[in-house]
């Protein structure tokens, strides 16, 4: 059993606290759990106490540095396990932050992967586009519910058609062969992750209606 003899907060970050007993350095911490355990000058503190404290303070540094990275942008359930990873946090700490992220609502994969499409459905295919979900961890079942949600929308053969008729305005000034223009239009559509009847339909259209202006 050792005797606190002084607490002093971290010169370089104010959030944390050193804790000395006996009047030797014991553990930093959190100035959080200072307020929590009730820690002051004189208490006496056992081994099970500063393993308790250092397990909360663990807890802690992976809590906030899963809310900065989620602060910058939202992140997948799988992206927030890589993060607390690469800092060394242990997986009970880390099944914990997650824990908490989901009982807040601040991690949620099927939710991200239906903002997701709609934002990249304006610039890609859906192929392209959920090759990128199940790269970034989000579950095939997940992934289904968020595409079916979608099904009904018209806007990746909007996007599509916008993305061939630019890229054929481009080509048509400096490629005069058809049957290379048509193949470089559906490389390119490809590319971008569109399906082979969507590309097909789509440069069905735009050809026709090339045609039908001469």
């Amino acid at each position: 059993m050792k005797t606190i003899t002084k607490i002093s907060e971290n010169k370089k970050n104010s959030s944390r606290v050193s804790i000395f007993a006996d009047e030797e350095f014991l553990l930093s911490c959190d100035k959080e759990l200072i307020y929590k355990r009730g820690l002051v000058k004189g208490m006496k503190i056992d081994t099970d106490l500063l393993l308790e404290i250092a397990k909360e303070d663990t807890f802690i540094r992976a809590r906030e540095t899963a809310l900065r990275s989620l602060e910058r942008t939202m992140k997948t359930e799988e992206e927030i396990q890589k993060k607390l990873r690469e800092k060394e946090f242990d997986e009970d700490t880390i099944a914990r932050v997650l824990s908490l992220l989901k009982e807040y609502n601040l991690l949620d994969d099927a939710r991200y992967a239906e903002l997701y499409l709609k934002e990249k459905l304006r610039s890609r295919g859906q192929k392209k586009a959920k090759f990128e979900l199940l790269h970034k961890g989000v579950d095939k079942e997940v992934l289904h519910q968020a595409l079916e949600s979608l099904k009904d929308s018209s806007l990746e053969e909007e996007t599509c058609f916008k993305l061939a008729k630019k890229k054929y305005d481009q080509l048509c000034k400096r490629e005069q062969d058809p049957f290379k223009l048509k193949s470089k239009l559906y490389t390119f559509l490809a590319g971008k992750g569109y399906e082979y009847e969507l590309i097909s339909t789509t440069l069905r259209k735009i050809l026709t209606d090339s045609d039908e202006e001469y």
